[in-house]
């Protein structure tokens, strides 16, 4: 196995796992004022610290898609085609006769499925097929520029994305500006472009010691935006969540540059040197456990909040329910990808 790939397992694995803590603690979010300040705070924080788990699925994207030998339309479009448009619509359909008939418990209608459909809305992790298969389409064309465009070139298109959207579009509370609408990039395929970057380019020992001080940075302002916001409207606001804030990137590019360096210098050390079972098979599954993962939170949350009631406290409740969910996940992808023609849906 390559290094590249090598530590992308790891990536990975802790990136599905990042997505399982934002889905178990988002619902905490809601509780400013209505519970104790610690059960909010709690979700706040764990919240805050995986926040860097979609940039970092969009930065693996990037890293082995672009700057690869080109091939046609026709074969890149089949193989993902394959891969994503069969599971898109299955579970399309089947989160939202879970949304209408095993929540709000309301006849199925067809449109009302084509509205939530066509806006992205059927149910909320669902929009990240939206993003991905937009993104397929323009891979073709980017993986063309990060073939032949220089080192400088790459990083200068890289910092442009960082200035428009980390910067110009973040802090437009402070200097209100449309900039952003001009710039002919959105939050995600300036992603993509950063996980090549990062992959593809040597980060010297004093740029990386840099990286890791904006991540952990990066981790504090977004906890303390959070909860400054909070103070300042007096409600709870994702503001510093958004996955292309300057607080939010900064963690997924620490994470993404310590596992490259961390894992590639283990695995020149030691030859033999791998993942573990357990963690390679969670890597594996990871899109599986992504489609699959909200409907046992749905099913377990009822033990530990039952609408402003908190049953547990975050601070354990939120850990638990993420064991839970994947390990649950992790057994029915594990099956469901032994089954003839049912493993085409994961």
């Amino acid at each position: 196995m390559k290094p590249r790939v090598f530590f992308m397992d790891y990536l990975r694995a802790i990136a599905i796992i990042g997505v399982l803590v934002i889905h178990a603690a988002a619902p905490y979010a809601s509780l400013y004022q209505k519970a104790e300040f610690s059960m909010w705070e709690a979700g706040i924080i764990y919240n805050s610290l995986a926040r860097w788990c979609v940039p970092v699925f969009f930065m693996i994207s990037g890293a082995l898609l672009l700057g690869r030998k080109e091939e046609s339309l026709k074969d890149f479009f089949t193989k993902r085609a394959n891969k994503i448009l069969i599971p898109f619509l299955f579970w399309s359909i089947f989160y939202y006769l879970w949304r209408v008939l095993a929540i709000y418990k309301s006849a199925p209608s067809f449109i009302e499925f084509r509205d939530l459909f066509l806006n992205a809305t059927i149910y909320y992790h669902l929009w990240y097929f939206y993003a991905l298969i937009a993104l397929y389409l323009l891979i073709p064309m980017f993986n063309v520029f990060c073939r032949y465009a220089t080192q400088q070139l790459v990083g200068y298109t890289v910092m442009l994305y960082l200035l428009f959207f980390g910067v110009f579009r973040y802090y437009d509370f402070l200097i209100p500006n449309k900039l952003v609408d001009y710039f002919p990039f959105t939050e995600f395929t300036g992603m993509i472009l950063l996980g090549f970057y990062l992959g593809r380019y040597n980060q010297s020992k004093k740029l990386r010691i840099i990286i890791y001080t904006a991540g952990i940075i990066g981790a504090a302002a977004t906890i303390l935006r959070t909860n400054a916001f909070a103070f300042e409207q007096e409600q709870f606001s994702s503001y510093a969540f958004g996955y292309a804030t300057p607080n939010v990137l900064a963690m997924a590019i620490a994470l993404f540059v310590f596992f490259k360096y961390f894992i590639t210098k283990r695995q020149e050390q030691n030859e033999q040197f791998s993942p573990g079972r357990l963690l390679k098979q969670i890597s594996w599954t990871s899109f599986g456990i992504y489609l699959v993962h909200p409907l046992f939170l749905d099913l377990i949350r009822r033990y530990f909040q039952n609408g402003d009631e908190v049953l547990v406290h975050p601070a354990i409740g939120i850990p638990i329910q993420v064991v839970i969910g994947l390990f649950l996940s992790l057994i029915t992808v594990t099956i469901l990808s032994k089954i003839p023609y049912v493993k085409r849906i994961i």
